[in-house]
């Protein structure tokens, strides 16, 4: 499954979303991952379209760029730090469903999209005379993420937190993404799995129609 198609459903769906309802919400977070053999700080934003108050769709955006391991290396008697890591950086579509009305606002939803990850490494003289930078691996997979928060309403601003279990699935093809249920059957095996704890602000706009 191509993942331009997932993309293209995505923000098709957040458009409508938007022209019919009036009151969004916008945010930005600090991230912690756990998994992937490694913890990683990150940090994201998100747009969310909220339905009767009860239930909010929308498109987050994620980046876990700093899991960079350094070591110091001889070389033909020039000394080099040597730098290599993974990246990490989901591209999803939510679905949130939000309990009560008061101060305190649990939820519970999913995020549903791309996750883009590659293999950075970097060699720097000591002396900073020289250096050498590349990428390579650039993978692509499906990935899903059941997931429970809370939002403390202070107004149109407040703070929220959030916890998700991220599964990714297929081989990292981009042009072949495998969606469990759809190009593969409903059983399939995750290919990686971690967890990840976000805390942040929000500001609403708008009202309801």
């Amino acid at each position: 499954m191509k993942l331009s198609y997932l993309l293209t459903f995505t923000l098709a769906f957040l458009t409508i979303s938007v022209v019919s309802f009036s009151q969004v919400q916008f945010g930005v977070h600090g991230s912690r991952l756990e998994g992937t053999g490694s913890s990683q700080w990150g940090f994201g934003g998100h747009a969310k379209v909220l339905l009767a108050d009860k239930v909010a769709i929308g498109l987050g955006v994620r980046a876990y760029p700093k899991d960079m391991k350094t070591e110091n290396t001889t070389i033909g008697g020039t000394n080099y730090k040597i730098a290599r890591g993974n990246t990490i950086v989901p591209v999803t579509g939510s679905v949130d469903y939000y309990f009560g009305e008061g101060l305190l606002r649990p939820y519970v939803g999913a995020d549903v999209g791309a996750y883009f990850t590659q293999y950075v490494f970097s060699m720097t003289e000591n002396n900073g005379s020289s250096s050498y930078y590349d990428t390579k691996d650039k993978k692509t997979y499906f990935g899903a993420a059941p997931k429970v928060g809370l939002n403390v309403e202070l107004g149109p601003v407040g703070i929220f937190g959030q916890a998700g279990y991220n599964l990714l699935f297929g081989s990292g093809d981009k042009d072949d993404i495998m969606v469990p249920g759809i190009t593969t059957g409903i059983d399939a095996k995750a290919t990686d799995k971690f967890w990840t704890f976000d805390v942040g602000v929000f500001l609403k706009l708008g009202g309801k129609k």
